[in-house]
Protein backbone atom coordinates (compact mmCIF):
# COMPACT_ATOMS: atom_id res chain seq x y z
CA UNK A 1 0.00 0.00 0.00
CA UNK A 2 2.67 2.78 0.81
CA UNK A 3 4.61 1.47 -2.39
CA UNK A 4 1.01 2.36 -4.61
CA UNK A 5 0.45 5.70 -2.65
CA UNK A 6 4.07 6.78 -3.06
CA UNK A 7 4.27 5.78 -6.82
CA UNK A 8 0.82 7.89 -7.28
CA UNK A 9 2.27 11.00 -5.36
CA UNK A 10 5.53 10.52 -7.76
CA UNK A 11 3.10 10.21 -10.49
CA UNK A 12 1.68 13.76 -9.07
CA UNK A 13 4.96 15.31 -8.97
CA UNK A 14 6.26 14.43 -12.54
CA UNK A 15 3.14 15.14 -14.52
CA UNK A 16 2.71 18.99 -13.15
CA UNK A 17 6.36 20.06 -12.50
CA UNK A 18 8.64 21.35 -14.79
CA UNK A 19 11.59 21.58 -12.02
CA UNK A 20 14.60 19.13 -13.89
CA UNK A 21 16.00 18.50 -10.96
CA UNK A 22 13.05 17.37 -9.07
CA UNK A 23 12.45 15.14 -12.17
CA UNK A 24 15.47 13.87 -12.26
CA UNK A 25 15.35 13.22 -8.86
CA UNK A 26 11.77 11.26 -9.54
CA UNK A 27 13.69 9.42 -12.39
CA UNK A 28 16.93 8.38 -9.83
CA UNK A 29 13.77 7.08 -7.14
CA UNK A 30 11.93 5.11 -9.86
CA UNK A 31 15.15 3.59 -11.22
CA UNK A 32 16.45 2.43 -8.25
CA UNK A 33 12.86 1.07 -6.98
CA UNK A 34 13.04 -0.75 -10.62
CA UNK A 35 15.82 -1.99 -10.25
CA UNK A 36 15.50 -3.76 -6.78
CA UNK A 37 11.58 -4.89 -7.20
CA UNK A 38 11.65 -5.60 -11.29
CA UNK A 39 12.48 -9.01 -12.01
CA UNK A 40 12.05 -7.96 -16.19
CA UNK A 41 13.77 -5.25 -16.20
CA UNK A 42 16.09 -6.79 -18.79
CA UNK A 43 13.55 -7.35 -20.96
CA UNK A 44 11.72 -4.25 -21.01
CA UNK A 45 14.93 -2.28 -21.28
CA UNK A 46 15.20 -3.77 -24.53
CA UNK A 47 11.91 -2.60 -25.29
CA UNK A 48 12.73 0.77 -24.13
CA UNK A 49 15.63 0.82 -27.14
CA UNK A 50 13.15 1.08 -29.66
CA UNK A 51 11.39 3.59 -27.91
CA UNK A 52 14.44 5.65 -27.07
CA UNK A 53 15.11 6.02 -31.14
CA UNK A 54 11.98 7.13 -32.36
CA UNK A 55 11.43 9.99 -29.40
CA UNK A 56 14.87 10.78 -29.78
CA UNK A 57 14.18 11.45 -33.58
CA UNK A 58 12.06 14.15 -32.03
CA UNK A 59 15.11 15.49 -30.45
CA UNK A 60 16.00 18.03 -33.95
CA UNK A 61 11.72 18.46 -34.15
CA UNK A 62 11.60 20.08 -30.62
CA UNK A 63 14.35 22.28 -30.99
CA UNK A 64 13.44 23.65 -34.67
CA UNK A 65 10.20 24.80 -33.21
CA UNK A 66 11.64 25.63 -29.99
CA UNK A 67 14.21 28.24 -31.62
CA UNK A 68 13.56 31.19 -29.37
CA UNK A 69 15.38 32.35 -26.08
CA UNK A 70 19.67 32.49 -25.44
CA UNK A 71 21.35 30.97 -28.97
CA UNK A 72 23.75 27.99 -27.80
CA UNK A 73 24.44 27.23 -31.57
CA UNK A 74 23.97 27.98 -35.24
CA UNK A 75 24.01 26.34 -38.02
CA UNK A 76 22.59 27.76 -41.11
CA UNK A 77 18.85 28.76 -40.35
CA UNK A 78 18.68 25.97 -37.64
CA UNK A 79 19.29 27.56 -34.10
CA UNK A 80 20.16 25.48 -31.09
CA UNK A 81 18.58 27.30 -27.80
CA UNK A 82 18.54 26.91 -24.75
CA UNK A 83 15.05 27.02 -23.94
CA UNK A 84 14.59 24.36 -26.82
CA UNK A 85 17.12 22.15 -24.78
CA UNK A 86 15.40 22.41 -21.52
CA UNK A 87 11.76 21.76 -23.09
CA UNK A 88 13.21 18.74 -24.48
CA UNK A 89 14.69 17.01 -21.34
CA UNK A 90 11.97 18.32 -19.39
CA UNK A 91 9.62 16.00 -21.80
CA UNK A 92 12.47 12.98 -22.40
CA UNK A 93 12.48 12.96 -18.78
CA UNK A 94 8.72 13.13 -17.83
CA UNK A 95 8.43 10.02 -20.45
CA UNK A 96 11.17 8.08 -19.06
CA UNK A 97 9.36 8.06 -15.44
CA UNK A 98 5.98 7.44 -16.74
CA UNK A 99 7.23 4.39 -18.74
CA UNK A 100 9.61 3.02 -15.52
CA UNK A 101 6.56 3.64 -13.16
CA UNK A 102 3.87 1.90 -15.19
CA UNK A 103 6.41 -1.23 -15.64
CA UNK A 104 6.90 -1.11 -11.59
CA UNK A 105 3.12 -0.82 -11.86
CA UNK A 106 2.61 -3.88 -13.76
CA UNK A 107 5.44 -6.07 -12.19
CA UNK A 108 4.59 -5.44 -8.40
CA UNK A 109 0.70 -5.81 -10.04
CA UNK A 110 -0.69 -2.91 -7.79
CA UNK A 111 -3.88 -2.30 -9.78
CA UNK A 112 -6.53 -4.53 -7.71
CA UNK A 113 -10.09 -4.39 -7.15
CA UNK A 114 -12.48 -2.98 -10.08
CA UNK A 115 -9.19 -1.61 -11.97
CA UNK A 116 -7.41 -4.51 -12.10
CA UNK A 117 -8.73 -4.77 -15.98
CA UNK A 118 -6.60 -1.88 -16.58
CA UNK A 119 -3.16 -4.31 -15.68
CA UNK A 120 -3.23 -5.41 -19.27
CA UNK A 121 -3.84 -2.40 -21.18
CA UNK A 122 -1.25 -0.99 -19.45
CA UNK A 123 1.23 -4.14 -20.31
CA UNK A 124 -0.28 -4.21 -24.07
CA UNK A 125 0.56 -0.01 -24.36
CA UNK A 126 4.06 -0.60 -23.19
Amino acid sequence: MLLKSSLFILLLVNIFTSNLLILSGILLVVLILNLCLNKNLKKHSRQLKVLLFFYLSTFLVQLYYGQQGKVLFKFYNFYLTQEGLMNFAVNFIRILNLILMSWLINEMKLLTGRFSKYQKIIDTVI
